[in-house]
């Protein structure tokens, strides 16, 4: 799941530099002529959805979401662990309502056509790598809640496996 997760992450990146490259090309025909790209704004905002949305799910994959961690680290480990599980679950849950309302707002707006205001970007193009994203960071922060119950901490692995 980690290599699918990298591979989209790294599409997401592609997305990125897709919508850097096109913001560079109108800013040279406007400084250059009287020219821009058509739909710059419309498809900029798309490349960074898709982009963004893309690149979360590895972060939940791989565990490395930002976490505080100055006191749990003084706790026992079986207390550090149950704490990383029920984090991890709370998350699934917080991002499967994420998922729930956006779907709902997504088919709304899909039912009545909406589309982006420059050049008519059907706006299910932007909630589809928006939802793809927040559902496959639910797969990957239970995935992890599950390694973490067989497997246990990841420093506790390195120290067992060096013993």
């Amino acid at each position: 799941m980690i290599r699918a997760m990298r591979l989209l992450a790294l599409a997401g990146t592609l997305a990125f530099l897709a919508a850097v490259g096109l913001t560079m090309v109108d800013i040279a025909l406007r400084s250059f002529s009287s020219g821009t790209v058509k739909g710059a704004v419309d498809l900029g905002q798309l490349c960074v959805m898709a982009g963004a949305m893309l690149a979360i799910p590895y972060c939940f994959a791989t565990d490395q979401n930002v976490a505080i961690d100055l006191f749990t680290d003084r706790m026992p480990r079986r207390v550090q662990l149950a704490l990383r599980v029920f984090a991890a679950l709370l998350g699934a849950a917080f991002l499967a309502g994420v998922f729930w309302f956006s779907l709902q707002q997504a088919m709304i707006e899909a039912a009545g056509g909406d589309r982006s205001q420059t050049i008519g970007i059907p706006m299910a193009w932007y909630w589809t790598p928006f939802l793809a994203g927040i559902g496959l960071s639910i797969l990957a922060t239970l995935a992890v809640a599950l390694d973490l119950v067989r497997n246990g901490l990841p420093a506790a692995r390195i120290e067992e496996a060096s013993h």
